[in-house]
């Protein structure tokens, strides 16, 4: 078995391969699902080949730049891995996945997201990571969620301050609104970094909706005719949808994006529409919380920290905005553990951890909503070993705000 990159004039056929394990008649190609990943120019994926030339398994891989705060991180997302039935049973998706991690390792790469939570990929170091909170709403909330978004535009309170005063038109996108909405994507603290291109792109992809049977929909929020947020929503249409329709991604202020989410549940009338908000969608997460039951979990797929010191480094920048003095005396350096850190600090003895416990504290801890008596980033998730000092010295900075991982970025 010949496992390598997968040459331009070979997507096609990885498609092909693609299609015959994901699609079904109803569902268009994965290469149109997902065009990067399958694109000859952006995708650095890995096929398996057998002596014929033929290949036998994919393991699609994409690079992209996850911005959080002043940080910006190289991530690698993971997905359309499939194997034709005659080549199962030979550990071919596991030689796939070391040259994924070596291909990731030579780009400098931050992290590893991968769609997948099963065996293969936790057996490798992949592990679940986050806390998101799944709000569920109904048409029957839409009046009341769009007075409250009113009244805290009114306020200020959704947005720290920041709403401006004047009432708010809720309408379908048009094409020409794609500057505004790009700009509007581009002033998100936390986000997947996309141009234009990329965010026009990825609309009409539809990647995750096609997946499960629905179909994009964007709306915006205009203000004095200036857009003050959008919404993309995965709602259904001609096919009979698999899950629940959703909320895929947004951007704005909250209290707009809350008011569109009343305006999809009026025009579109499903039957449900879940919000999954991270923890830095928590002022919008706090105007749903009023009006809509919720569910803590994890963020959909696992990731893997190929280099802990290297991510901590890239880290600093939002760190050091965060909390100045903390940050300017926290190192790092390579843990004894295999991906493992070692952190100093002024005064404390070296603290050690494993790549397990560097995930966690990096992202896991519980959902906090403004006005909860602390902040969000207040309880870092360390071993019950931990020293009084070192949890103390790690307060305010973690856990870190991560995008989600199922919105119009999804591999």
């Amino acid at each position: 078995m010949n496992v390598r990159l997968v040459k331009p004039d070979e997507m096609t056929e990885a498609a092909t391969l693609a299609d015959s394990i994901f699609r079904d008649g109803e569902q268009v190609s994965m290469a149109a699902g997902f065009p990067y990943l399958f694109s000859a120019v952006t995708s650095s994926s890995f096929g398996a080949y057998g002596e014929d030339g033929r290949m036998t398994a994919f393991m699609g891989l994409l690079p992209s730049a996850v911005r959080i705060g002043a940080s910006e991180l190289n991530v690698f997302s993971v997905g359309a891995v499939c194997t034709a039935p005659e080549a199962r049973g030979h550990g071919v998706a596991g030689q796939l996945l070391d040259a994924v991690k070596d291909q990731v390792a030579e780009s400098d790469g931050d992290l590893i997201l991968v769609s997948g939570t099963r065996s293969l990929y936790t057996r490798a170091g992949c592990r679940e990571f986050g806390t998101i909170r799944r709000y569920t709403l109904t048409p029957e909330m839409a009046p009341a969620l769009r007075e409250a978004a009113a009244e805290a535009a009114q306020s200020g309170v959704s947005d720290g301050g920041t709403d401006a005063a004047g009432p708010l038109r809720c309408r379908e996108w048009t094409r020409s609104d794609l500057p505004a909405l790009a700009k509007l994507a581009a002033s998100r603290e936390v986000a997947f970094e996309q141009s234009q291109w990329d965010l026009a792109m990825l609309i009409d992809a539809q990647a995750y909706a096609r997946c499960v049977k629905l179909g994009n929909r964007v709306y915006v929020a205009e203000r004095g005719g200036v857009p003050a947020a959008f919404l993309v929503a995965a709602l259904p249409g001609g096919l009979r949808p698999k899950m629940t329709p959703f909320a895929i991604e947004w951007a704005g202020e909250p209290s707009a994006v809350a008011a569109l989410l009343a305006h999809a549940l009026e025009t579109a009338a499903p039957e449900k529409l879940d919000v999954l908000a991270s923890r830095h969608d928590a002022r919008l997460a706090a105007l749903l919380q009023k009006h809509a039951p919720h569910a803590d979990e994890r963020i959909l797929g696992t990731v893997y920290v190929p280099d802990a010191a290297r991510l901590f480094h890239r880290l600093k920048p939002y760190l050091a905005a965060l909390q100045p003095e903390k940050a300017a005396l926290l190192e790092a350096g390579t843990g004894a553990a295999e991906r493992g850190i070692r952190l100093s600090y002024p005064g404390l003895d070296d603290l050690e951890l494993d790549a397990d416990a560097w995930i966690a504290l990096l992202f896991d801890g519980p959902f906090l909503l403004p006005g909860a008596g602390a902040d969000a980033n207040a309880a870092p998730v360390l071993p019950e070993s931990t020293p009084a000092q070192w949890r103390e010295a790690l307060t305010d900075l973690f856990p870190v705000p991560f995008p989600s991982t199922s919105g119009l970025n999804y591999i």
